[in-house]
């Protein structure tokens, strides 16, 4: 209870940040310009639902208070709903080649027994559940086929969240058959938090869904596929393997080749070589599609391209489809995987179909960055309803006017709530699907999630390898049910190494930001980008040099990249991190320089979309990056598996030094990284050996009987048989540390 199925007219994120609504799927191959739907072609229906409830399927709901009510067309093939009692919830929907079921479980709210909270200890109620309760509870299914007993068995491996009130008797599994499946639920024996479901009860490879529930908290859904005829199980909702151990590398595409407009595929796959020396897996491409922002001159934001003007063809100034294949070609030659950028949450004002609503426009503005006025649209445009829209006015354009990307006119926003819309998004997901390895989806949370797993689906069919980066700011762990493998972490991670950076704030609190990913509720078996940068958030080393304290902010940045490469999860590489961008790449020039009544995404860091330096460099810098990647991959415990552990230890500098321990069961490892323009000596606890394994030197200064004492310049990372959790608990020079000595 508390969450919507709903997918409600987007103006911020504010309104609907977590989407989603119930959608018919596509059945074969997605077209690119279906033809619309018709209102009849899809229809919903609530067939059953729990005693007291009164709710119903809505269309275009408004579930705000203030004026952003949505235009509703009419045409319901898709629907929303607010579940308003717990229970089950039965939909039908009666489509051209049947009627189709979907089922919903419903679980009760945090506050239950009288309007008390469960773990309500001090006898005071926050309104924030999160604040009592802890996270949700996590599992992680696997399963096998008994032969003996003629069943599949299904594990769940349950967890509650490390700061949950709830205990593991509290804790619960439901499982459930995809619902066109032919199991039935009375099949499916629960024991525990284990299922088992007999062979012969399945007909062909069957789908079944798992979540936990703590008696207050919901986790996130996990999938398994039970195959009777091989007697084999999948996991659908797995990453694939190669990002285990990948590195991934951010590409400014127009930035890239050091000049204005001198980036193309030739220049890109030119530079393969140098990516594969820097030992890059994954290379993201900033968009390649023609978009308005890309062609003119002096764009507000930099030459981005996150405005799409058409999807299935590449920008003339960056070359033709056959070269970006052959980028794509040489890349994968290179044992180099590439992604595409998604960015299907709105599209751009020169998009055809966006130009075909538009009847009328008014006066072209003075400011030449800025759009004309809609003075009336064309309502039997066919795509007419492929854009969300208003029902009032927005003081600017005819009603019912488009709603944009935070108000970025450029940026019309797409409608999922229409059939044709979504299935020429999938021709999209389908195109561009047979020729990259994965697709970074630019405003992941701007999509229904419905969408999202339609599309999952479409690419895993063709290549179980295939890859879904999401990005939601903040993050969102149910992007974790069968959607992304990989996802953004800008409000945690990147925001606590920028303050690091600075002087701001301990480095010990980029382990929190990890940790708080568990308490969070993402699943153990998904992975979260370590990323320091990204085209959209400052350069760190801009953050430390111009708004921070530390001396050097070169020193400052390989600290905060050695925290991405050690700590769990996937690092991450903004191109010119490397080469130190900041320092002596050429800026972008923003229009918007000296006005105060516009901003723009180079206005704050010119800086964050750089022009490459090329000839330029710190060599020194270059050569501990390019180390540090080598370093992670040859590690049997850096990467996303391996433990974190608050490693006891001593040291004075506390807002300099980060420590912790990496635990991977048979290899154990102490890190620790200066973030300091001159080297610290950290007390480490016994027995750890003292010849650092990233420079192959010894740094032993001093040794005692609970401790040795090393110095390091930057990282080091030492090889120990034991780890201590420290917890919180901080030891002075005065303390002993816990040893094994």
């Amino acid at each position: 209870m508390g969450e919507s199925i709903v997918d409600p007219i987007f103006v911020d994120m504010a309104h609907g940040y977590d989407r989603d609504n119930l959608a018919p799927t596509i059945a074969g191959t997605p077209e690119r310009d279906p033809p619309p739907y018709e209102k009849g072609d899809f229809v919903w229906r609530l067939a059953e639902k729990p005693d007291g409830s009164k709710a119903g399927i809505e269309y275009a709901p408004t579930p705000f208070e203030d004026d952003a009510e949505q235009y509703d067309e009419g045409n319901h093939n898709t629907a929303d709903f607010e579940p308003d009692v717990p229970g089950t919830y039965v939909f039908e929907l009666d489509a051209p080649d049947g009627t189709h079921e979907l089922t919903i479980k419903v679980f009760p709210p945090p506050v239950t027994e009288d309007g008390t909270e469960v773990y309500d200890i001090e006898g005071e109620l926050p309104t924030d559940a999160r604040e009592t309760t802890g996270g949700p509870p996590r599992i992680e299914l696997e399963g096998h086929y008994d032969a003996e007993t003629g069943e599949f068995v299904i594990e769940s491996n349950p967890e509650l969240a490390p700061d949950s009130y709830a205990v593991l008797e509290d804790l619960d599994v439901s499982f459930r058959p995809h619902d066109a499946a032919a199991l039935d639920r009375e099949d499916i024996v629960v024991e525990g938090t284990t299922a088992r479901v007999p062979v012969e009860a399945l007909e062909g490879p069957t789908r079944l869904f798992g979540a936990p529930y703590d008696g207050v908290r919901l986790g996130t859904t996990d999938e398994i596929v039970l195959d009777p005829d091989t007697e084999a199980v999948e996991l659908p909702n797995r990453p694939p393997e190669w990002i285990e151990d990948a590195v991934v590398y951010e590409i400014f595409t127009r930035s890239f080749a050091g000049d204005e407009r001198a980036t193309d595929f030739e220049f890109l796959t030119g530079k393969v070589e140098y990516l594969d020396e820097l030992g890059v897996d994954l290379v993201w491409l900033t968009p390649i599609v023609p978009a308005w922002s890309g062609r003119i001159d002096t764009p507000p934001g930099g030459p981005h391209a996150y405005d799409t003007s058409d999807y299935f063809a590449v920008a003339e100034d960056l070359g033709t489809i056959e070269g970006f294949e052959r980028f794509v070609d040489a890349c994968h030659d290179h044992d180099i995987k590439v992604a595409f950028d998604l960015v299907v949450n709105h599209a751009g004002w020169e998009h055809d179909a966006w130009q075909d609503t538009i009847a009328q426009l008014g006066d072209d503005p003075e400011d030449p960055h800025e759009f004309p006025e809609v003075d009336s649209w064309d309502t039997d445009s066919p795509y007419f309803d492929w854009f969300d829209r208003q029902s009032r006015t927005n003081g600017i354009d005819a009603t019912p006017p488009q709603t944009s990307f935070f108000d970025v006119r450029l940026h019309p926003n797409l409608n999922y709530g229409n059939l044709a819309l979504r299935e020429h998004i999938l021709a999209v997901v389908d195109f561009w699907s047979d020729t990259v390895d994965a697709f970074r989806c630019d405003i992941a949370w701007g999509v229904p999630h419905s969408f999202w797993k339609e599309a999952r689906r479409l690419t895993r069919k063709k290549d179980d390898a295939f890859l879904w980066l999401d990005e939601s700011i903040p993050r969102i762990p149910e992007m974790a049910e069968s959607e992304f493998d990989l996802h953004f972490d800008s409000t945690e991670f990147m925001r606590t190494a920028h303050a690091v950076a600075r002087g701001e704030r301990p480095p010990r609190d980029l382990i929190a930001a990890v940790e708080t990913r568990q308490n969070d509720g993402f699943p153990a078996y998904t992975r979260v980008i370590n990323s320091t940068e990204n085209h959209d958030e400052s350069r760190l080393y801009y953050e430390a040099k111009e708004k921070g304290h530390r001396e050097d902010p070169a020193q400052a940045q390989r600290g905060a990249l050695a925290a991405a490469f050690t700590l769990p999860g996937v690092p991450f590489i903004y191109y010119g991190q490397e080469r130190l961008v900041s320092e002596y790449g050429e800026r972008r020039e923003s229009p918007y320089f000296g006005r105060e009544d516009q901003t723009g995404d180079i206005k704050a860091d010119p800086y964050k979309r750089a022009f490459m330096n090329w000839e330029e460099y710190d060599e020194e810098h270059l050569a501990f990056v390019s180390g540090l990647i080598d370093f992670y991959h040859d590690s049997p415990v850096m990467g996303p598996e391996a433990d974190l552990v608050r490693e006891a230890h001593r040291a004075e500098a506390g807002n300099d030094v980060l420590v912790f321990g990496r635990d991977a069961g048979e290899e154990k490892r102490v890190v620790v990284i200066n973030f300091a323009d001159h080297p610290h000596w950290v007390d480490l606890r016994l027995p750890v050996e003292t010849q650092d394994l990233f420079t192959g030197e010894d740094l032993l200064v001093d040794r005692a009987d609970d401790a040795v004492t090393v110095e390091v310049e930057t990282l080091a990372v030492f090889e120990t048989p034991t780890l201590f959790d420290q917890g919180h608990n901080h030891w002075h020079a005065d303390e002993p540390l816990p040893n094994d000595g």
